[in-house]
């Protein structure tokens, strides 16, 4: 590409090795459960998100927490553990983004769909077939647009592959993969979470799982992280997969029906039978500029995040909540935004 240095290929995989290793915490095995699907929230835990209310009928859990500070106006239930479907592509998109900024990659890079996703109990609606050709841009459309599994199945392989030729991962590009998944979910603080796949689905095997407070702590992060918003915010997009050496066009439209609706600029839909309907949602305001009596300016951004998990009607239940949301926000920024037990997320500005 103009433009764009070749690195050599000592220094790749030194960059590799050096991005892997940060970002890696620990390989963790997630024990197998038996039809539980919730899990005790340890008392007491640093990162724990108060009850903030009000309860609504409906929704298992559920936060409202401002995208730029990591203040919680409203929450329930926060800090239970619960399958999350699909919203787990936050964390496939982040982590490849990830990657390729720490690599030099090429989002027009071309993937192959690998076989194992016949293996899928649900592969998704843009008919992936084993030996589909599709670019990394593409594959990331289709996994945070259209929720794609098969899309996020791929996008892990691809890159688990590069990570295990790093020698990480046990020859196993899957399990390489999401141990990187879950070292970002250890440099956030996601206490609640671990990821077990990168599609969300559950199988016979371990479940994965989060919280409503993680996943607001997830999204915060992926908004300062380039090119994610990029990949959520679009209603609609054309992509290509090359079959049988043939280029084929698919249009790939987006789950999430709330974009465009009183400022909602992004999110990430996500449904199974165990996590319920799911949802997050992300909207912004003009930015508030303060004048102070040395008479210099803030400019204050506003943006706040919403989830709902096990959501029975969860578009309209997240749009009342963000309209909900807005005036307690407000009142906490009038209030001088004060900071009380139990209503920061804690992520980091900068990713460590």
């Amino acid at each position: 590409m103009e433009g764009r240095r070749r690195i050599p290929a000592g220094e790749f995989s030194m960059k590799i090795l050096r991005f892997t290793f940060r970002l890696v915490a620990a390989v963790v095995v997630v024990a197998g459960t038996s039809g539980c699907l919730t899990m005790p929230v340890t008392p007491g835990a640093s990162s724990a998100v108060a009850e903030l209310g009000p309860v609504f009928p409906g929704i298992a859990s559920y936060i409202v927490a401002d995208a730029n500070d990591g203040h919680v106006v409203l929450a329930h239930a926060a800090n239970q553990k619960r399958p999350v479907a699909s919203l787990t592509k936050l964390a496939t998109a982040m982590t490849v983004l990830e990657y390729m900024k720490h690599s030099g990659g090429d989002a027009g890079e071309m993937m192959v769909v690998p076989s194992q996703i016949q293996l899928l109990a649900d592969r998704g609606a843009l008919g992936f077939l084993p030996g589909d050709r599709l670019a990394v841009r593409d594959g990331l459309y289709a996994a945070m647009m259209a929720s794609d599994n098969a899309a996020a199945e791929t996008l892990a392989v691809h890159f688990g592959q590069k990570l295990t030729s790093a020698g990480l991962g046990g020859g196993n590009p899957m399990a390489a993969f999401v141990s990187q998944m879950n070292g970002l979910v250890h440099r956030l603080g996601m206490n609640g979470t671990r990821f077990v796949n990168a599609h969300g689905l559950e199988g016979s095997g371990p479940i994965g799982y989060s919280t409503a407070a993680d996943v607001a702590r997830l999204t915060m992060a992926g908004l300062r992280t380039p090119g994610l918003s990029f990949y959520s915010s679009q209603s609609q997009r054309g992509i290509t997969v090359v079959r049988d050496g043939a280029p084929r066009p698919i249009l790939v439209r987006n789950t999430n029906v709330l974009l465009g609706r009183a400022g909602i600029d992004g999110g990430k839909t996500g449904t199974t039978t165990p996590a319920g309907p799911c949802l997050m949602i992300t909207a912004p305001r003009p930015a508030t500029v303060d004048k102070r009596p040395d008479g210099s300016t803030v400019v204050v951004p506003n943006r706040l995040i919403v989830v709902v998990l096990g959501a029975s009607d969860r578009f309209n239940q997240a749009y009342t909540l963000l309209m909900q949301g807005w005036p307690a926000y407000e009142r906490w920024r009038a209030a001088g935004s004060p900071v009380a037990a139990g209503t920061a997320l804690g992520v980091p500005a900068v990713l460590p």
